[in-house]
């Protein structure tokens, strides 16, 4: 008897976890963290590292944008950014957008 529930545990533990790491359901628990992050006051620890990650993100992204434009190269640079990253994340939107709408006409069914 007392197996039989351990298994039953771990087998429902083993389906909780899988949930985070299958993509609709890991992009759902982002949206939620995001949403969630702005619904309530953030405390004065929270704004800091906000404000570290998006001085790092940033800060990273200006330093290789002024480093192209030093070298002169700034249009083909963007121009390849934009031939090369807009075709994958048009398709990666496209992607998520019928996963959401999959896992939604499930649901309605």
């Amino acid at each position: 008897m007392a197996n039989t529930k351990k298994r039953e545990q771990w087998l429902r533990d083993i389906e909780a976890r899988q949930r985070n790491l299958v993509f609709p359901d890991t992009v759902q628990n982002e949206a939620r963290f995001w949403r969630n992050l702005s619904q309530r006051p953030l405390s004065t620890t929270e704004k800091i590292g906000l404000a570290l990650l998006a001085l790092l993100g940033w800060g990273f992204f200006l330093r290789v944008l002024f480093a192209i434009a030093k070298g002169g190269v700034i249009w083909p640079f963007v121009l390849g950014m934009i031939l090369i990253w807009g075709p994958m994340f048009g398709v990666i939107a496209w992607a998520t957008r019928r996963a959401l709408r999959n896992i939604r006409d499930t649901r309605r069914k």
